[in-house]
């Protein structure tokens, strides 16, 4: 069955563009900026700025209404980049966005596919205390879209780079940015059923060591499963998150789905404090953006469950402000908060 994926695979990317994916035998990364140390910074700490890909058409006025909720949110709090796709674009945000304080936010034209830019977008590193962008392969989601381009959207990392001025490293990894919690020290968490989905032609083992190599991490832990309704095929920002150097929330929302990476994690790695997330609306409430002063998380009308994870993030992050918005458009649409920021460390 491997086989016979790949090559229909190969034979959909001659006609739509589809990433190069790392083979065994290759570089893992290109233009590698050599130092002694390296690490990928921790969502909590300082930032430079948010960057986010203004909503297509196709994908709906209610999506470009969340960002303007997101959006307005950010600003009060932090530098905002916002990528627009043309003038038209740009103009049409600015009108959505009148009614929001602009002094803080950019806007950059660079041609995109989508408005998901946890997925496609930049990878920040530090190596030897020095700021380092990533671009790391994007296919669309693997086998979901396998036979659509995104080349555009693979591309942005390297116009954002050009941007900030910032060295590049080329990773030749399939894997969407929203499929990766990292501590800041030592570990990252990713999903097994996404990597192998996206690198059929990889080990576990050869996966493993590109994670260590690019970001300088040595335990990698797997979760395996998703919903079958996760078009990501089980990214695991809406399962399970890093809020400390020791510490990960998991979400618990009554589905074996959760319980089992949960096992999963401990088993892996029985040192890591657990803490859960008991909700109903668990997955909407992991997909949860952390920045300078703020938490910003998808409402879920429920009065009584936002007070509970408002309470629990303000536990975990004290001191910012913890703002809910309506994200029931993305939500639809696959994905939350987490899913369509990209966050740029000092």
């Amino acid at each position: 069955m491997t086989h016979a994926r790949s090559l229909i695979h190969i034979m959909a990317c001659m006609f739509a563009g589809c990433a190069n994916g790392l083979q065994p035998g290759d570089d893992a990364i290109t233009n590698k900026v050599e130092g002694s140390a390296r690490r990928m910074p921790a969502e909590w700490e300082p930032q430079a700025a948010v960057w986010l890909q203004w909503p297509q058409s196709w994908e709906g006025a209610r999506v470009q209404q969340a960002f303007v909720e997101i959006v307005s949110v950010l600003a009060r709090y932090e530098d905002v980049e916002l990528v627009v796709n043309s003038d038209a674009d740009e103009a049409n945000a600015r009108s959505a966005l009148a009614d929001v304080d602009l002094s803080r936010v950019s806007f950059h034209p660079i041609d995109i596919d989508s408005s998901w830019m946890r997925d496609n977008g930049p990878r920040y590193i530090e190596v030897d205390g020095q700021l380092v962008m990533q671009n790391w392969e994007f296919d669309g989601w693997g086998s979901v879209n396998g036979s659509r381009a995104y080349a555009r959207d693979n591309a942005v990392p390297d116009a954002v780079a050009g941007i900030l001025g910032l060295e590049i490293e080329q990773v030749g990894l399939i894997h969407e940015r929203g499929d990766l919690e990292v501590n800041g020290v030592d570990t990252a968490i990713v999903s097994w059923s996404v990597l192998s989905d996206r690198n059929p032609d990889l080990s576990r083992d050869e996966i493993t060591g590109v994670f260590q190599e690019a970001l300088g991490v040595s335990s990698v832990v797997y979760t395996e499963g998703y919903d079958p309704l996760d078009i990501t095929m089980g990214h695991v920002d809406g399962m399970v998150r890093f809020v400390s150097a020791d510490t990960v929330l998991v979400g618990q929302d009554g589905s074996q789905l959760l319980d089992d990476v949960a096992g999963q994690i401990a088993e892996q790695r029985p040192d890591l404090e657990m803490v859960r997330m008991v909700a109903t609306n668990a997955a909407l409430f992991m997909n949860y953006l952390v920045g300078d002063g703020y938490v910003l998380m998808g409402d879920s009308r429920d009065a009584d469950q936002n007070a509970y994870a408002q309470a629990m993030l303000e536990g975990f992050y004290p001191g910012r402000d913890v703002h809910f918005v309506n994200v029931d458009a993305l939500w639809w649409n696959g994905g939350g908060v987490h899913c369509v920021t990209n966050d740029q460390p000092e």
